[in-house]
């Protein structure tokens, strides 16, 4: 996976875990939000950036 893809979904993940944020949706808690979905997000963004950069650095 090329690393532009890798930052897309990095930046989908981190848009997903801060709608977990907004006091709105807190009044609605789903099965995912009860299971920290926006922690498994920011880790998975993370993890992406991390391996975009690693990438990045190895363009073969």
């Amino acid at each position: 996976m090329d690393t532009g893809t890798l930052l897309a979904i990095a930046k989908l993940a981190r848009s997903r875990a801060e709608l977990y944020a907004l006091p709105y949706f807190m009044a609605h808690k789903d099965g995912v939000e009860r299971k920290g979905a926006k922690a498994a997000l920011e880790q998975l963004a993370l993890d992406l950036e991390v391996s975009a950069e690693h990438r990045a650095d190895r363009p073969y």
